[in-house]
């Protein structure tokens, strides 16, 4: 079959410096404003959470001492000047807040069981979820030192090689997602018999397609480097993907493997009512 594709090019032109400059130009605002929130919250509310709840976890910690640092915990964290609202997260605040309730539940009945449901929410639910933002934070703000300090460190030509490859990398992955939209949506047009995109535009889009992914292929050999200084997760990639595009079937998936063990709980503080404190 041959196909004009001079005809093509105005379409995929228009599409391509449209997106691309959505990418490098609007986006670049929000990734700004990300960033300014990103570096607040981790210093006020992700880093001294993580911090004192990891202190709380130390099975060194007798029971009494473990159940004086819950009490300031709960009380700084549910005061009314609170940072913790800086976590942005409503799923994890309400985390915290039916677990502060269930705490004074238990200082009042002093229930070993209650005691153990408290533990166990607090080390595999409260703190896996503020651990988990803690390093996405620390990541979003630190991902590309590694990358930088490795880059700046060489003559001034390597720089210029390392950035352009990194830079046609990136850019090639942008083209890859636009050429792949357009394959879906000419490709769904035709079988409907929508005309809003000319007759052989899909295969053009195809094309273009397998060109940009057998460049991005080529690209990965120039930019080892850049992909393992700037990766900091210890992850597996097919969990990443899972992780990234279906959460929630990753999360009801676990959970099919996650069974309350209260034997590592530690021991409850055998308060006296009359103890003197």
């Amino acid at each position: 079959m041959d196909i004009d594709f001079t005809k093509y090019l105005p379409i995929a032109a228009t599409t391509l410096s449209a997106t691309l400059g959505y990418v490098f130009g609007i986006r670049t605002k929000k990734n700004d404003r990300l960033i300014q929130f990103t570096q607040e919250n981790l210093k006020e509310a992700f880093s001294p959470i993580f911090h004192e709840m990891k202190e709380m976890l130390a099975n060194s910690l007798k029971p009494k001492a473990r159940e004086l640092m819950l009490d300031a915990f709960f009380e700084k964290y549910s005061g009314t000047d609170t940072p913790i609202y800086k976590l942005g997260d409503l799923e994890l605040l309400d985390t915290f807040y039916e677990l502060n309730e269930k705490y004074e539940q238990f200082m009042l009945s002093r229930n070993e069981d209650l005691w153990k449901e408290i533990w166990w929410e607090l080390e595999y639910i409260l703190f896996y979820k503020v651990k988990e933002g803690y390093r996405n934070s620390t990541n979003l703000l630190y991902r590309e030192s590694r990358w930088q300090q490795y880059v700046q460190a060489k003559p001034y030509w390597a720089r210029f090689y390392f950035e352009s490859m990194k830079f046609l990398f990136e850019t090639v992955k942008g083209i890859n997602v636009v050429t792949a939209l357009l394959v879906y949506f000419s490709g769904c047009f035709k079988l409907l018999g929508l005309g809003l995109f000319p007759e052989d535009f899909w295969i053009f889009s195809l094309m273009i397609l397998a060109t940009s992914v057998a460049a991005s292929l080529v690209l990965i050999l120039p930019n080892i480097q850049y992909i393992a200084l700037t990766s900091n997760s210890k992850q597996s990639f097919s969990r990443q993907v899972m992780k990234k595009l279906f959460p929630k079937i990753l999360a009801k998936w676990d959970g099919l493997f996650i069974k309350k063990d209260y034997d590592s709980v530690p021991k409850m503080y055998e308060k006296r009512f009359f103890e003197e404190e």
